[in-house]
């Protein structure tokens, strides 16, 4: 396998879980998930294919807006670093076929079949998943699914769990060659210069665009999301909370990376030494956390948020650790501000 199964594959595990629940006739839990033994979630394949939509969305923006800060959009039709990108997805596809054959997930020719029809996320994609979901909301309640639902819904997630990360490892290729040509600081540069404006324009594509259309829009709906969603490709713990007088501290803890992994193979192939891409992943994770803490918290506390340990740019990690403090304050102007800048209104 190319890339690490427990950082970049969580997806599979998943997706067999799925098929477990179906072969139990438990609809429900397939279609809504459930709690884990081990303290995992499965998020259900109605927020996962939801999720990973609006991961491709992210990815995409996140190779875009790192060519911007470095000055070199035109990167992106640069012919040496399109053929690398595409080797590097070529392998991740190699993984998946790999995994849905040995968890039976599908036959294996439907991954040749969707590669066929493009991994690009087709123009149509919220009006088809909207009828979708209606559709196994009915077959849910009438005791039965039609094969079709459900294998929509195992094709929109392997459709795109290979498309996001065609975007990411295309994001990485990008970050190498900067990282080659210009040097290090250069990277940092990049990375700094566009870091603010990636926190609102993702959190503008997630809360404004994808969301909405992928049927999420309520508050509750997009918190469902944004927590459930997570465990699609994350193992995550909530760590200690304490008290330091009127501050309320809380660690997330995610076990794996996604990014990181991808990374970390990217580095390798392309001669460099580890963690040396790290930056260009972490404070765009960093930046987008910081926006959703400011969109999803009530406006009677104040939030920072920060990243303490990372597993991208950190030897010795174990895991990436994100700190959120809150005071208590009347910080209404913060939800102001954070409607204006994601919504277009006060």
């Amino acid at each position: 396998m190319y890339y690490d199964e427990f950082h970049n594959h969580k997806w599979a595990r998943n997706l067999k879980h799925a098929r477990d629940l179906l072969a139990l006739g438990n609809l429900e839990a397939f279609y809504h998930g459930e709690e884990l033994p081990d303290g995992d979630v499965f998020p259900g394949m109605r927020v996962m294919a939801a999720y990973l939509v609006s991961v491709e969305h992210e990815m995409k923006l996140r190779m875009r807006i790192l060519l911007k800060g470095a000055g070199h959009p035109e990167w992106e039709n640069d012919p040496e670093l399109r053929a690398k990108a595409h080797e590097f997805h070529a392998r991740y596809v190699a993984d998946m076929r790999e995994l849905v054959e040995r968890d039976h997930i599908v036959p294996v020719e439907r991954l040749q079949i969707l590669s066929e029809r493009g991994w690009e996320t087709p123009a149509d994609w919220a009006e088809v998943m909207r009828a979708k979901q209606q559709q196994t909301l009915d077959g849910i309640r009438a005791g039965s699914l039609e094969p079709d639902w459900v294998e929509y819904w195992f094709d929109t997630c392997l459709r795109a769990v290979s498309n996001y990360n065609r975007y990411l490892i295309w994001g990485g290729v990008n970050a190498a060659a900067l990282y080659q040509r210009e040097g290090p600081e250069a990277l940092r540069r990049a990375v700094d210069s566009v870091a603010e404006e990636f926190m609102w324009a993702v959190s503008r594509e997630f809360f404004a665009v994808v969301m909405p259309a992928a049927g999420f829009e309520d508050i509750g709906d997009l918190m469902e999301l944004g927590l459930r969603g997570m465990y699609t490709d994350n193992y995550y713990l909530k760590g200690e909370e304490r008290q330091e007088g009127e501050k309320t501290i809380r660690i997330s803890i995610l076990k794996n990376c996604q990014l990181a992994g991808i990374y970390r193979r990217i580095e390798e192939w392309s001669g460099l030494p580890p963690q040396s891409l790290g930056y260009a992943i972490c404070r765009f994770c960093e930046r987008h956390g910081e926006a959703t803490m400011m969109i999803t918290l009530p406006p009677m506390v104040a939030p920072t948020y920060r990243l303490v340990q990372s597993l991208a740019m950190h030897p010795h990690a174990d895991a990436c650790r994100f700190e959120l403090t809150t005071v208590p304050a009347d910080d209404m102007d913060r939800i102001l501000n954070v409607q204006e800048k994601i919504f277009g209104a006060s």
